[in-house]
């Protein structure tokens, strides 16, 4: 009788100590997996595609399934309410999101993030009802733990009667039933402080979620609003330039504002892609020995624009002897890039940046600081972290997606390198500081080291001619063929133009071009089929005319891909147009010069 009432007593104790319950743990994985959901549906429909689109149909139905699973263990008609009311608003929630894929995929070529408002009411509404199931799984498990605790009462009170009548009938029994009743207590202790540490869990990986979904969403509005802000004049001047009431003057400022915008859009675009590469582990670098003082100085010419219209005093330092380090001239010009543009950003008019080259025994290290708006005690830690800003949402005074510190930490590091930021507080100015390594033994003789440089403003523009040279281009965008034939035809060319491979070949077969320019991403066949079928082709027959290939798939790991499959010459897009039009120049007498020596 007393291991009898013991038994109950445990097991009364254990449905009080064990947490959440079946039915509430249920009711909180189903809630996880809807916020994942609902931050599917809104990421696939602000990217316009289809990347995100398979999570948010997969999580729609695991909703349904997990829902239906946890109809057996919800007790009463308003908890089943409830969930009848989750599985509706989660199947209008799909039902909108389809009708919204449907239009955004429609709309071709659009520019921009679209939120839909129906399926952000509808996505409220889902989340309201799943917090309302959540709600009412923990009043129910609240109800249940008051019955156990009174049973707990009970059968504590009848063990006390038992044992009391066991100590007077045997006293070594009872010896050994206070032997049991601890063992058992330890055991109840444990599944006590076990429930408590899994509720902890639960409620902190809540959190994280919860607070995850809310950094992406301010980082979804951030790319939205940095995307759309470069749109509004380019739209505007566009339409003025269109109406033909503007002077020469009024021209050429709306052709520069118009380029300016793009390559700043450009720049966000890279961006956003850098940050992919670091996180798919792609993001590679063409490492050779580098001195740092041209790579300081060209980013530093592309920045003076900026600190003379906002009177900025630009000191530079630079230790011409300070040695060589091993590493990528692109990816450390983006480092200083940065680095010197958001000291410029940051600073007000009339300030100072100061930028210092110097060596510190067995490294180099580059000091650029500001008297600037400084960088609160809060933030500092947190300054390298990705889409983190110091003021987010509409108040922000300053624009960006708040990754540029975060590229710049990352190609620091993988060239063995650090950097630290520092700063005394708000409005007292910042200090970054980079260290690189020291080059072991430097390479003498080896190939002369190409720095890139600022790119020419739009008054430098002088297109080279193309005189009597044939080229073909192929690209399924009618708006960028339609740009580039007539480039390729301001410079004297004969240019012809196919939207997609098959027409290319059957315009190659009618008209031998001298050059082909095409892209590499195109609907049906791409840009590598069609190279292979031309060089399968006979020499008589064009199979060894030269070939460009224009593609935004901008990384490194292309280029083995791109000349391997055919094609001479790699350009990213948006080209820049002088170089397109001397990549073809070179290309078409390179074919001629050709042809003289096999005659």
């Amino acid at each position: 009788a007393s291991m009898f009432a013991s038994r109950v007593l445990i097991t009364n104790m254990t449905n009080v100590a064990t947490g959440e319950g079946q039915a509430l743990t249920r009711a909180r994985e189903l809630q996880l997996v809807g916020m994942k959901n609902i931050a599917d549906v809104r990421a696939s429909l602000l990217t316009g595609g289809e990347d995100f689109a398979p999570e948010a149909r997969a999580g729609s139905a695991r909703v349904l399934d997990m829902a239906e699973s946890l109809r057996p263990q919800i007790q009463g008609p308003e908890g089943i309410g409830l969930l009848d009311k989750v599985v509706a608003t989660e199947r209008a929630h799909l039902d909108v999101f389809e009708r919204a894929m449907i239009v955004t995929s429609a709309s071709r070529g659009g520019a921009g993030i679209v939120y839909s408002e129906e399926v952000l009411l509808r996505s409220a509404q889902f989340e309201q009802a799943m917090r309302a199931l959540v709600v009412h799984a923990k009043s129910a498990r609240t109800r249940s733990v008051v019955l156990a605790r009174a049973a707990v009462y009970r059968a504590e009170a009848l063990m006390i009667v038992i044992t009391i009548a066991t100590i007077l009938l045997l006293i070594l029994l009872c010896v050994i039933l206070v032997a049991g009743l601890g063992r058992s207590y330890r055991g109840q202790t444990a599944a006590r402080d076990l429930a408590e540490h899994g509720q902890t869990e639960a409620e902190a990986t809540l959190s994280d979620v919860e607070a995850a979904s809310h950094l992406k969403d301010e980082f979804l509005a951030t790319v939205s609003h940095e995307l759309r802000n470069p749109l509004a004049p380019i739209l505007t001047w566009t339409q003025l330039l269109r109406s033909g009431t503007l002077d020469e003057a009024k021209t050429r400022r709306a052709l520069e504002v118009i380029e300016r915008n793009v390559l700043s859009q450009a720049h966000l675009i890279d961006d956003l892609v850098d940050v992919s590469r670091v996180v798919s582990g792609k993001f590679r670098l063409d490492v050779r020995p580098i001195d740092l003082a041209p790579v300081i100085k060209a980013a530093i010419e592309a920045q003076a624009p900026a600190s003379d219209a906002k009177q900025i005093r630009l000191q530079v330092v630079l230790d011409e002897r300070a040695g060589l380090i091993s590493g990528d001239s692109e990816r450390l010009q983006q480092v200083m890039w940065n680095l010197i543009s958001n000291a410029i950003k940051f600073t007000p008019k009339g300030g100072r940046v100061q930028v210092v080259l110097q060596r510190a025994e067995s490294h180099i290290e580059i000091a650029i600081s500001d008297s600037g708006i400084g960088i609160c005690a809060e933030f500092l830690p947190h300054v390298f972290e990705p889409f983190r800003q110091s003021v987010e949402g509409s108040m922000r005074r300053h624009g960006g997606l708040g990754l540029g510190l975060s590229i710049v930490r990352h190609i620091v590091e993988m060239h063995g390198g650090e950097i630290i930021a520092h700063s005394e507080g708000v409005d007292r100015g910042s200090r970054f500081t980079v260290k690189f390594p020291l080059l072991a033994t430097a390479v003498e003789g080896g190939p002369a080291r190409r720095h890139p440089i600022a790119r020419d403003t739009l008054a430098d523009i002088q297109l080279g001619r193309l005189d009597g040279i044939r080229v073909l281009v192929v690209d399924d965008e009618p708006s960028a063929s339609e740009a580039l034939m007539v480039l390729f035809n301001s410079c004297g060319a004969e240019a012809r133009v196919a939207g997609s491979a098959v027409e290319a070949l059957a315009v190659f077969g009618a008209w031998q071009p001298d050059v082909v320019v095409s892209d590499i991403a195109m609907p049906g066949e791409d840009g590598y089929s069609l190279i292979r079928k031309i060089r399968l082709r006979s020499a008589e027959r064009g199979g060894r005319v030269p070939a460009v290939a224009l593609t935004a798939y901008a990384k490194i790991e292309d280029r083995v891909t791109i000349l391997s499959a055919g094609f001479q010459m790699y350009l990213s897009k948006p080209s820049d147009p002088n170089e397109l039009v001397a990549v073809v120049s070179s290309l078409a007498k390179g074919r001629d010069r050709g042809a003289k020596l096999v005659s």
